[in-house]
């Protein structure tokens, strides 16, 4: 497709044949970790519910890009894939892919740097942001795929 040129030329995704089956599992893992960051949020630890949530969010991206039959490379995909989102969705979800992103420097931030603690509100937040995108990414599964149902 045309409008992901730029990301091929500069090799940042492959087009590769992705069958819809690992799309869907992709998008069932997401859903899993949706409902994983809630647990923990209910137990108490919002760092592991944010971390969860933001996994939930890059499985989300990761399935749109399949969709499109294309692959991130492995260096930087967390970057990538918040970068094809931010192509595919519309102008109305500027405010997600945002959120998005600073979830991912957030979380490489848990990850290798020390001092950034998570509050319940922020894994709260995340929680919701990490579902609105889920939806609005099958959403666009869907009408791309109308015999794949991912949704039971």
């Amino acid at each position: 497709m045309k409008i992901f040129q730029e990301f091929v030329d500069s090799g940042l995704i492959k087009e590769e044949k992705i069958d819809f089956a690992l799309t869907k599992k992709v998008v069932e893992k997401s859903r899993r970790n949706i409902k994983s960051s809630l647990l923990l949020f209910d137990d108490g630890d919002a760092e592991g519910s944010y971390e969860l949530a933001y996994e939930a969010m890059l499985l989300a991206g990761r399935a749109l890009v399949f969709s499109f039959d294309f692959r991130p490379r492995a260096t930087g995909s967390h970057k990538i894939v918040v970068d094809f989102v931010k192509k595919v969705l519309d102008n109305d979800s500027d405010k997600l892919v945002f959120k998005f992103d600073k979830m991912r420097k957030n979380r490489h931030y848990l990850i290798y740097g020390a001092g950034l603690s998570i509050s319940e509100t922020e894994a709260k937040n995340a929680i919701s942001s990490a579902k609105t995108l889920l939806e609005e990414i099958e959403n666009i599964i869907e009408k791309k795929n109308p015999q794949g149902k991912l949704k039971i």
